[in-house]
């Protein structure tokens, strides 16, 4: 490949820059569309960029060439498909970004008031829960390439907030059994956030698993007053359990839950 055709890859990586478009590339070398899709195609085939949405992509790092962004970085793909506009990688995709899921995630979830036209990121498949701006940035750091994802409290208190999204209660207590989370920071955002619900779920599975880091160490924000569901998705369930101290309705007794992310 001539080196003047990577002169627009050449030019953003040089400031730090991770995407590219197609009108951008068409206007910069004042091409035809036509001329800039085959562009386009020579340098994916080649490794150096990674679509991520319609007419818009990712610009493949150095360390990076040979692999697909969706599979190595999440993270890259994300930065160019929001180019700038609030967000957070969220939900399952914060877990497994933090190491905390067992299980293959293949579905890119973030969170964002905006709303994106792109049902893909990358290839994969993607889910946009629409969030506040004011409370979208809370407890986040950054991926990578511009992205921001849900640190690990924040991440912890999402799933609990909607298991629905992570895959359950199972998904959830597997991740906060592997984590090193700490409490004083759980307790502190989930104050900042009104997550009191979520501090209970993850409160009485710290309990009730006995995960050491977390068991004892947090107290409800305000004294519960009503029974929560561990898994709403569940609710009604007979032959569970009821947790009496956070309030907490469990699907099964909890020493099948410790059983089963134990295998």
């Amino acid at each position: 490949m001539p080196r003047v055709s990577l002169k627009p890859l050449d030019e953003r990586l040089a400031v730090g820059k991770t995407t590219l478009t197609s009108r951008e590339l068409r206007e910069e070398l004042g091409i035809s569309p036509a001329a800039a899709s085959n562009l386009l195609a020579r340098w994916r085939r080649a490794g150096l960029v990674d679509q991520v949405a319609r007419g818009r992509y990712a610009i493949r790092q150095i360390g990076l060439l040979g692999t697909r962004a969706s599979s190595e970085d999440v993270a890259l793909a994300v930065a160019a498909l929001v180019d700038g506009r609030a967000h957070r990688i969220a939900f399952h995709s914060a877990l497994d970004f933090h190491g905390l899921l067992t299980r293959p995630v293949r579905t890119v979830q973030i969170a964002s008031p905006h709303r994106f036209t792109s049902t893909e990121v990358s290839g994969r498949p993607l889910k946009v829960v629409l969030e506040r701006a004011d409370t979208v940035g809370i407890g986040t750091e950054d991926a990578g390439f511009g992205a921001r994802v849900s640190n690990l409290e924040r991440a912890l208190l999402d799933a609990a907030a909607r298991p629905d999204l992570v895959g359950g209660y199972v998904p959830l207590a597997e991740a906060l059994a592997g984590s090193d989370a700490d409490p004083a920071r759980l307790r502190d955002l989930a104050e900042e956030l009104s997550a009191g619900p979520a501090l209970r779920r993850i409160g009485s599975l710290a309990d009730r698993l006995e995960l050491t880091r977390l068991a004892g160490k947090l107290e409800p924000l305000t004294p519960p007053e009503w029974d929560l569901d561990l898994d709403p998705g569940l609710r009604g369930s007979s032959g569970g359990f009821r947790d009496g101290r956070w309030h907490i309705r469990w699907p099964v007794d909890p020493h099948a839950v410790a059983e089963e992310i134990a295998q």
